[in-house]
């Protein structure tokens, strides 16, 4: 079937005469700073008499007229001029909305975001906003301006105002009036101080957040996820395009060519052989290769591509005393399987394709809940392990699920997870109360079981499976983030090495100021590679767009190896919920495109969908997920690193197969390994007492 995609933007026309804004060295009410970036030939030309060398802005209060003041007809064809013209459609958006009375904020790109009161979802605790934003761009999908529209998600704001609400530390973001604030602001300036002081408390009303929902007794629900996220987006937007965008006064302002998103260009769409993800799983009895593109389907009849090296390994429990007695109906599931038919799982040894047993002196038994570690510490000292002929896995039953109201509660899994791997055993935790619910749903505990058998192999050093098509020397490199909401602080995880085949080899993580450290592991990962074999190219995979100031110490030190091998960075962002999309009008009504179709969205920068929808498949299970595409930015330190047309191809191909490798589920995921791995590190790593020990980080004990 022919695909037909459309996307989230709208073309509106370029004015029929540019807009005259009017300009003054001073700041006055109203006005509205132009940054020197800005600053163009005809600006500094109306301020001759001015020394604008060693001013950081000037001020303009758009087309309002200000009194014996110059001003200048922008020159939309001027790129200084252009971004002007930019500042000045966002400030007219937000004038609009805030004129219908809506909540009008910035996002966290700096983007124009809608709060639309929801009519229903609204409860006696909080209002439901379903939020919107703006990005405005010029000419790079078609020949006219542009206006993306996108979905953000929900936010609920508190009925009990700020005045009411006694433990004020709890208190995060909040709405006031139109706008929003940060509760716990620094109040390190004088401008700050005046807007704190002048908030009248009974006015402002916090957003909602689990800690203060807890304090006040409001019921927390599981987010309930759609089974298709695209057809949630695509719906919001296109009706709130229809009752908010597509009338008269709003289209005074951004006059649209028509009604209607518009269709992706032919010429900007194209597609990855799916080919290039088949996978290769362990040879059959006759040492034939066996490969799949589906893992959920191949793991059913294939066996894993590589065993963990030892031939030993034992399973033992780490447990609360109520749960003793459920350990044996869980594992006798795990060991023998699931349902009477089998169907799906056969129990770990078959899936898997390993010898396992447990080891019983090892079992661990504790009494305190809510602190287990002395108990679990007191009983590990006492054991002892035989690490030279055994690999042993710790399953822990957790009493606390991640919803659980205490994070001292629900952190416990962290430190059982550190404990065991300064012994050299990893760890599995099995959440109790969901594991009570699926033995009594046996249909859907198995496809658990799948997933958790998949990783304790993968924990245990086996490789489930490997790219079939690896035909390129090429050095990989991930580098992700995790942003510790509670600290405020960012993480980062990175030298993820990758042979061009997919296996892992190692990383390291830091605090997000340690650049130095970070280019340091980089570099000592591609002397490592190229100490060994020749690199076609070195790829650095970046959670975020990379600034000169994390490259500059990594060029410097391919120099100082004497490597004259081209250097690619790739900026790969997720779009879960902001920014452009695409959706496919042609696939009965699921509108996910097909997996491995990219975008060029302007230039070298990118959306690709990696998903389990492959062309002329018939059937697809809601089960598999519609993942979002991501947005890949391609940039090279080098000038004529882009010589070679085919060279954007092969960079998206590989992000492509390695979205394949993922070892913790068997869904595909839309983000890659070089990102998605690095990303769980940082979220683990630093909350240890003592970091990650050397002999784990070559390891995927955080699966």
């Amino acid at each position: 079937m022919q695909e037909h995609l459309k996307t989230n933007i709208l073309n509106f026309k370029w004015p029929n005469s540019a807009p005259i804004i009017y300009l003054s060295i001073e700041d006055m009410e109203g006005s509205h700073p132009i940054h020197k970036s800005k600053f163009s030939r005809q600006i500094k030309e109306v301020f001759s008499d001015a020394d604008l060398s060693n001013t950081d802005q000037i001020f303009t209060t758009f087309t309002t007229e200000i009194p014996d003041a110059p001003s200048i007809k922008l020159n939309l064809v001027d790129g200084r001029e252009l971004r002007i013209y930019k500042q000045f459609l966002k400030h007219q958006l937000r004038s609009y909305f805030k004129s219908k009375d809506y909540i009008v904020v910035k996002n966290f790109v700096g983007d124009v975001q809608v709060w639309m009161p929801s009519k229903k979802g609204n409860t006696a605790d909080y209002n439901l906003y379903y939020k919107f934003s703006f990005k405005i761009q010029f000419a790079k999908l078609a020949d006219l301006p542009e206006l993306i529209v996108s979905y953000d998600g929900t936010s609920k704001v508190l009925t009990k105002s700020v005045k009411d609400i006694e433990d004020s530390e709890l208190i995060k973001r909040c709405v006031y009036g139109q706008k929003t604030f940060n509760y716990q602001m620094d109040l390190d300036t004088e401008e700050k101080q005046e807007f704190y002081n002048a908030i009248q408390f009974e006015q402002a009303y916090p957003i909602f957040n689990l800690p203060l929902a807890r304090a006040l007794d409001i019921p927390i629900e599981e987010p309930v996820r759609p089974a298709n996220k695209y057809q949630k987006y695509v719906a919001l937007i296109n009706n709130f395009a229809t009752n908010y965008l597509f009338t008269e006064d709003f289209k005074a302002i951004f006059p649209f060519k028509t009604d209607a998103f518009i269709e992706v260009p032919l010429n900007r769409i194209n597609h990855i052989d799916p080919q290039v993800g088949l996978l290769e799983f362990g040879k059959d009895q006759y040492g034939n290769k066996k490969t799949h593109l589906v893992p959920k389907l191949a793991m059913n009849n294939l066996n894993p591509y590589k065993r963990p090296n030892n031939q030993n390994i034992k399973f033992f429990f780490v447990y609360h005393t109520s749960h003793k007695e459920a350990i044996k109906t869980f594992y006798n599931n795990l060991k023998n399987g699931v349902t009477s038919d089998k169907k799906y799982f056969k129990g770990i040894e078959a899936y898997v394709n390993i010898k396992a047993s447990t080891s019983k002196e090892h079992f661990i038994e504790f009494t305190n809940e809510n602190n287990p570690i002395p108990e679990i510490v007191e009983k590990l000292e006492s054991l002892t392990f035989d690490h030279d002929n055994v690999r042993y896995a710790a399953f822990y039953l957790s009493p606390f699920d991640k919803y659980t109201p205490n994070p001292e509660d629900r952190d416990i899994y962290i430190q059982i997870k550190e404990l065991f791997l300064n012994e050299g055993i990893v760890t599995q935790v099995v959440d109790y109360e969901k594991m009570v619910v699926n033995i009594e749903n046996q249909y859907n505990f198995q496809f658990s079981l799948q997933n958790m058998a998949l990783a304790i192999h993968a924990k245990l050093g086996g490789a489930p499976w490997k790219l079939a098509v690896t035909d390129k020397k090429e050095l990989v490199i991930g580098v992700g983030a995790f942003t510790n909401q509670g600290e405020n602080r960012r993480y980062i995880a990175s030298a993820f090495s990758f042979q061009n085949n997919g296996l892992f080899r190692k990383f390291e993580y830091f605090d997000q100021s340690e650049t130095d450290l970070l280019a340091g592991s980089i570099c000592k990962a591609i002397r490592d590679f190229t100490s060994v074999a020749e690199a076609d190219k070195v790829v650095i995979h970046f959670y975020k767009e990379m600034s000169y100031e994390e490259l500059k110490p990594i060029i410097r030190g391919m120099h100082t190896l004497g490597l004259k091998i081209p250097l690619y960075i790739l900026n790969i962002n997720k779009t879960e919920a902001e920014d452009i999309i695409a959706y496919d009008l042609n696939w009965n009504k699921k509108l996910m495109p097909v997996s491995g179709t990219y975008i060029r969205i302007s230039e070298n920068q990118f959306l690709l969908f990696n998903n389990a929808r492959y062309p002329n498949s018939q059937r697809y299970a809601d089960t598999d997920g519609y993942p979002f595409p991501i947005k890949i930015k391609v940039s090279s330190p080098d000038e004529d690193a882009f010589e070679d047309a085919d060279v954007v191809l092969e960079l998206l191909t590989q992000v492509y197969q390695f979205s394949r490798l993922y070892w913790k589920s068997l869904r595909q995921q839309n983000v890659p390994i070089t990102i998605k791995y690095p990303e769980m590190v940082a979220q683990i790593a630093p909350r240890f007492n003592n970091g990650v020990p050397d002999d784990a980080k070559d390891a995927l004990w955080f699966l």
